[in-house]
């Protein structure tokens, strides 16, 4: 008898157990950082890792390091998990809306979408943000706006493809409400699809909170975020480089990790819309 091979590691579960252990960390960040994020040790301003007691070293200021890494990904993960949701929920409502009643809301939504597109994100976040003020809302507002066109037009273009579905079609005949038939036999059909967008569109929001703080329109000082570490640290990448490094690195380990996963699932659902299947749908 055969020994079974082993399973292969796939990208897809490495992505999830780092992600999972970001956001773990993360939430246990108050039990597990040795420091207050914001104490000041002026007498041990940028020591190196290990010394002093500091396991990853102090910035500027004599702040533990270790600790603003830990207390630092709050925000990122915060505000991309809002935005995301925001964005997913609004994008995916018009889709739905869009692709069901196609006629002149179609047109309107779909031009609308066209002018978004065409607006630099930065732009639209610079003039939300001016008339905003800066605040974890605006910042999850600014970033959901920028994220709503890619779930408005993948929705929309599934919804026209099961708008002349069989089981669609007798649930209109049969009279039901326009906005039942959309959230009882059309919503199904986009879910895993929006789930799998919106693991993607993660990484993107993270990045631009990210870059907001970078650029001091987001996360504000002393606030521990990893964006704003990262600029508070490039001017010492010489003689003091673990200040703008770590988060960075945190930064591209909690990208990297979101899009693995997100390619995994993408992956497995391709396979799975080609799978042969007998179901049918009792209306």
């Amino acid at each position: 008898m055969r020994n079974p091979k082993p399973r292969r590691l796939n990208a897809g579960t490495v992505g999830a157990a780092v992600l999972g252990l970001i956001v773990l960390v993360t939430l246990l960040a108050p039990v597990l950082a040795p420091h207050d994020p914001l104490a000041q040790d002026l007498a041990h301003t940028n020591a190196a890792p290990g010394e002093h007691g500091y396991l990853l070293g102090t910035d500027q200021l004599g702040r533990d390091l270790l600790s603003r890494l830990l207390h630092g990904a709050r925000t990122p993960l915060l505000v991309g998990v809002l935005a995301v949701l925001c964005g997913g929920v609004f994008g995916t409502a018009l889709g739905l809306a869009a692709g069901f009643a196609r006629g002149w809301l179609d047109q309107l939504l779909s031009r609308l979408t066209d002018i978004q597109l065409a607006l630099p994100s930065i732009l639209l976040a610079l003039l939300v943000l001016s008339f905003g003020g800066r605040s974890t809302a605006v910042l999850v507002l600014v970033i959901a706006l920028t994220g709503w066109p890619t779930y408005f037009r993948l929705v929309r273009s599934r919804v026209l493809a099961l708008r002349t579905s069989e089981y669609v079609e007798a649930s209109l005949t049969q009279g039901v409400p326009a906005w039942r038939v959309a959230v009882r036999d059309l919503l199904p059909g986009v879910r895993g699809l929006v789930a799998v967008t919106a693991t993607l569109d993660l990484s993107r929001a993270v990045l631009m909170e990210a870059g907001l703080s970078y650029l001091g329109l987001g996360a504000q000082a002393p606030e521990a975020d990893w964006g704003l570490m990262v600029s508070e640290g490039q001017g010492q990448l010489l003689s003091s480089w673990w200040i703008a490094v770590l988060p960075g690195l945190g930064l591209v380990a909690l990208v990297i990790s979101a899009n693995l996963l997100g390619e995994r699932l993408a992956s497995r659902r391709r396979g799975a819309t080609h799978l042969p299947t007998t179901a049918t749908r009792t209306v």
